[in-house]
C-alpha cells in the first residue's frame, strides 16, 4: 500500500474559494488508472468535499475569518482517495449525534453530513488538542476487462 499522488491545499474561510476543489480533485484522480464512471465519481467526491468545507466555514469557524487545510491522497491497493481536513475552528462537533434526515419530508438545510455519508465510503471526525480533524475515504472503481479495452479504443 502506497500513496500514488497527494496534494495539500490551505483554504481561507471564504465560500468563493471552494471553486478550487473541482480542479484539485481532477488533478489527483488523473494520477489513477482508468476509473469506471470517472465523471460521476469525481462529481460525487467534489460534492462531498464541498459539503465538508461549507460545514467547516459555517460551523467550526461560525463565520469568523480563518483558514483550514485539506490533504488529498490517492492510495493504491485498494485504489482509493483519502481526504483529511484540519481546522482550528473553535466549535467542536458530535458526528454521532447526526441522524439521517426524513427523506419523506426533507429539511431545507442540514443535509451535508447525510450527503457526505452517502457519497463517501468513510466519514469520521475527531476533536483534538489543536482543532478539528475530518477524514473521508472513497474506494475508486477501476475499469477492468472489456470496459478497459473499449475506453482505450
Amino acid at each position: 500500500m502506497s500513496i500514488v499522488a497527494s496534494q495539500t491545499i490551505v483554504l481561507p474561510t471564504d465560500y468563493e474559494r471552494l471553486a478550487e476543489l473541482e480542479a484539485t480533485v481532477a488533478e489527483i484522480l488523473a494520477s489513477a488508472p482508468a476509473i469506471e464512471d470517472i465523471e460521476v465519481v469525481q462529481y460525487n467526491i467534489v460534492l462531498a468535499l464541498h459539503e465538508l468545507c461549507v460545514n467547516i466555514i459555517k460551523h467550526a469557524y461560525a463565520g469568523q475569518p480563518g483558514q483550514f487545510q485539506l490533504r488529498l491522497a490517492l492510495h493504491d491497493m485498494p485504489l482509493r482517495l483519502e481526504i483529511d481536513s484540519h481546522d482550528e475552528g473553535t466549535q467542536p462537533f458530535d458526528l454521532a449525534s447526526v441522524d439521517d434526515p426524513n427523506l419523506d419530508d426533507p429539511p431545507i438545510n442540514g443535509l451535508g453530513i447525510f450527503l457526505m455519508r452517502q457519497l463517501m465510503d468513510k466519514v469520521t471526525y475527531e476533536r483534538g488538542a489543536t482543532g478539528n480533524h475530518w477524514h473521508l475515504a472513497k474506494r475508486l472503481p477501476v475499469v477492468t476487462g472489456n470496459a478497459a479495452q473499449a475506453s482505450a479504443a
